[in-house]
């Protein structure tokens, strides 16, 4: 008996755990500057609502697929609304300048970022700027 009791409380609060996962937020949606990502929602929506339209857009494909533009670099929320003003979709959108499929190799202070596919094509270089001279002209440690 005191097996079937162990046994009946660990599936509980495994089902529990799948409900409480369930519910929890998901992980920001990255997004290239330039890139786009899909977001495939459980119901049909009406409204949309993106936190700061400087860095990102969202287009609708159908009432339940939307589409979100990386416009510069930053970080914004994306909220989405059935007919009844219920949420459906409210999602972190995080937009860098690094493409996707994007390789940075760092060489000192030297930085470069290559777009890769097949073969991997130069993006830009950055050099880290270098420490400025202390009051008496020598170089700070």
């Amino acid at each position: 008996m005191r097996r079937l009791t162990l046994a009946f409380c660990a599936g509980l609060s495994l089902s529990v755990a799948t409900v409480a996962a369930a519910d929890s937020p998901s992980a920001p949606l990255s997004v290239s500057a330039g890139g786009a990502a899909r977001i495939v929602l459980s119901a049909p929506v009406r409204d949309i609502v993106v936190g700061d339209p400087t860095v990102a857009d969202v287009s609708l494909v159908n009432e339940r697929t939307l589409v979100v533009l990386g416009k510069k670099a930053g970080a914004t929320t994306v909220l989405a609304f059935d007919a009844h003003g219920r949420p459906v979709a409210d999602r972190d959108v995080v937009v860098s300048n690094v493409p996707n499929q994007a390789v940075v190799v760092q060489r000192g202070v030297t930085a470069a970022t290559y777009a890769c596919g097949d073969r991997c094509s130069l993006l830009n270089t950055t050099t880290a700027p270098s420490a400025a001279p202390a009051a008496g002209g020598a170089p700070t440690p």
